[in-house]
């Protein structure tokens, strides 16, 4: 097979994307929905297709046609947005870290105050839908949406009163195994003035060394738990909620040094929440939504890393750290309607989240130094926002938005050694802005500009803490600033006869980035790099009637620059110049059996990460992989997903990623009763 390169690759997207874009006439699809209504955008019930920010929504279609091996399976083919793994799967968009990205579950967000980011703590099985916000917002939803948002959308009750389904799968690369059951449904009660809908979720993943034609990976196994329940009751204009969840995930770190060895044994989540909707309440109120919620995140770390200090001799850092995250949260919003060519949303948020960690390091050179750490710290976050969409035309709609947001932390104990130290604050206020525009001269096309703020706050790791991991001892600053961004876009959605697209254009300018400065062995946190990102991101499909073939295309091109504090600056800044998938799907039935072949190329161009220095440390070349996804529904709730990976068996490694997967393949099977 001859060697995918950056120029095949290069050359292979942008001509699907220009032959797509070039056709004439359109039509609906399940796989890129213009026509479905959210409020993630502009916290306002929108059309993907008229609304100004830069949305991705990921259906229960399409998540049924999908083989559920990880949150990042399902995720990895939104334009503009990178995997990373570091023994757990992280998502980053547009090149901002995961840290940088606000993760909800059902609206609520997921904090984590590590310098890897969030990872994604749900059961796929479970999802009803993901919505992706690509680019800043964090007048929409909250602090951390400097990259985006995504926001998972868990299933509630079946609309009978009682339905079971089961999943069970086998990934063959891992030799691991993916098995859930559900119960769900809705019931009338007795008087008939309501109805209860209810759900359980019950799940197991466990996933063992991954397979790659360099060889098997060690210590790169992983393993997940849920157990999820959801009731609900509506009566007349008001539903009522509560929702639980346990969920436990264990990984190894995939390393490839056998004298660096990174666990993470436990990142558990336990969350109960409750939530109101009521619709309709006065002529101008048209909702009135109210959440609350409390979780903890129980996390675990230890690394062991051995260097050598000369020819005779070496160091070993033996460090671990236990962590307790607890997080309430209330969030309280109000769609109004003051005017036929109006909507109005008005919200207040409140978030309480603490922090008590215990960090151990042991440092043996010719005998064991051990240093013990205690530390309790909080952050409370209160934030004001509203929304106004004004119609100024049949055919034009303004958006302007606005969020108030006022930040306090405080490091409330630290002990080493049994020694009490010094304890800070910290906080922040600040007002935030959006503004987006839409014009629609047809039903089947909106061309829109859209200017957002993003917005996220110093962690609690990064203000107060010390932290040992691969050699080197990090000190908390106080006196950090947030880090910001301010992004610009242009779009276009075209939705009519036989071919979709929606394309953009961005532009995001982020200053006072928090980066690590050290010596090798001990530094801190200082507010010293920027960053500027543009590009263009596309999805484009057209449907051959003469053939019932469907081919399309998602493409990321972009480019990144790094300002570092010294001055130095560089597009080397570990994002991909060019990154998608392109691929021909086509449906089909026989008898009583339909379904779907989908045949890809997924592959991104060659990256490279150079540090302040001008030195690369980090680079990976270029590759594409071949791959194919069928889906199979065979009736009476029975259901089949396959799919086969890298079927050339190609060595490739994606930046940020382990090496990639031999050939293999994802089975998956549905029965629903």
């Amino acid at each position: 097979m001859q060697k995918f390169t950056k120029s095949t690759l290069s050359s292979l997207l942008m001509s699907s994307a220009l032959g797509l874009c070039a056709t004439a006439g359109l039509a609906e699809d399940d796989y890129i929905l213009l026509d479905t209504i959210t409020v993630i955008g502009t916290g306002l019930p929108t059309e993907v297709m008229e609304n100004p920010a830069s949305i991705t929504v990921i259906s229960a279609e399409e998540l049924k046609n999908t083989a559920p091996v990880s949150i990042a399976t399902l995720l990895r083919d939104v334009p503009g947005l990178q995997i990373n793994e570091e023994g757990i799967e992280r998502v980053s968009i547009r090149g901002e870290t995961s840290r940088r990205l606000a993760i909800m579950i059902d609206g609520q967000k997921l904090i984590d105050h590590t310098n890897y980011g969030q990872p994604i703590l749900v059961d796929p099985t479970t999802i009803d839908r993901i919505e992706v916000v690509r680019g800043s917002s964090s007048v929409v939803s909250g602090s951390r949406a400097i990259g985006g948002v995504i926001n998972i959308i868990t299933k509630k009750g079946a609309d009978k009163p009682f339905e079971l389904s089961t999943t069970a799968g086998y990934m063959s690369a891992t030799e691991g195994y993916r098995a859930s059951a559900s119960a769900s449904g809705t019931v009338q009660t007795a008087s008939g003035a309501g109805a209860l809908d209810y759900r359980l979720d019950i799940g197991k993943m466990d996933q063992g060394n991954r397979k790659t034609p360099y060889g098997e990976l060690d210590r790169s196994a992983v393993s997940d738990d849920n157990l999820a329940v959801h009731l609900g009751y509506r009566t007349g204009n008001h539903y009522f909620g509560l929702k639980g969840q346990a969920y436990d995930l264990a990984a190894e770190v995939y390393t490839g040094d056998e004298d660096f060895i990174i666990d993470l044994p436990n990142r558990d989540l336990r969350k109960l929440s409750a939530f109101y909707e009521g619709t309709d309440l006065t002529p101008w109120l048209n909702t009135l939504h109210v959440d609350a919620y409390h979780q903890t995140i129980d996390r675990e770390f230890s690394n062991d890393v051995t260097v050598a200090i000369n020819p005779m001799m070496s160091m070993n850092i033996l460090s671990s750290s236990v962590d307790e995250q607890e997080t309430s949260g209330l969030n309280i919003k109000a769609e109004m309607k003051f005017s036929a060519n109006s909507r109005t949303l008005a919200g207040i948020e409140y978030e309480d989240d603490a922090l008590t960690t215990d960090k151990q390091t042991v440092t043996t050179v010719m005998a064991p130094v051990t240093t013990v750490r205690h530390d309790e710290a909080k952050i409370r976050t209160l934030s004001v926002y509203g929304q106004h969409e004004i119609s100024l035309s049949d055919t034009l709609t303004a958006n302007l938005g606005a969020r108030w947001y006022d930040v306090s932390a405080d490091h409330i104990a630290s002990v080493e050694d049994g020694v009490e130290g010094d304890t800070s604050s910290n906080s922040d206020s600040l007002v935030l802005g959006a503004a987006g525009l839409v014009w629609s001269p047809n039903s089947g096309l909106a061309l829109r500009a859209n200017l957002s703020q993003g917005y996220i706050y110093p962690t609690l790791g990064q203000m107060f803490l010390t932290t040992t991991g691969g050699g080197v001892t990090l000190e908390g600053n106080p006196d950090l600033k947030p880090e910001r961004a301010t992004t610009f876009e242009l779009g276009a959605r075209y939705n009519a006869g036989a071919t979709t697209l929606d394309a953009t254009l961005f532009y995001t300018d982020a200053t006072d980035y928090i980066a690590t400065v050290s010596d090798g062995t001990t530094g801190t946190y200082e507010n010293v790099d920027q960053a500027k990102s543009w590009g263009l991101e596309v999805y484009a499909e057209h449907d051959l009637d003469l053939w019932q073939m469907t081919p399309y295309v998602s493409l990321s091109a972009m480019r990144r620059q790094l300002h570092y504090a010294n001055g130095y600056m560089t597009f080397d800044s570990g994002t991909p110049d060019l990154s998608g998938k392109i691929g021909l799907r086509k449906d089909w039935t026989l008898d009583q059996v339909s379904g779907t072949f989908d045949l890809y190329v997924r592959g991104e161009s060659g990256v490279s990460y150079r540090d302040d220095s001008g030195a690369i440390s980090d680079s990976t070349a270029g590759y594409g992989t071949l791959n194919l996804r069928t889906d199979m529904d065979f009736g009476n709730g029975l259901s089949l997903v396959a799919e086969m990976i890298n079927l050339t068996d190609r060595s490739y490694t994606p930046y940020g990623q382990m090496p990639g997967a031999e050939r293999s393949i994802n089975l998956f099977l549905t029965k629903t009763f």
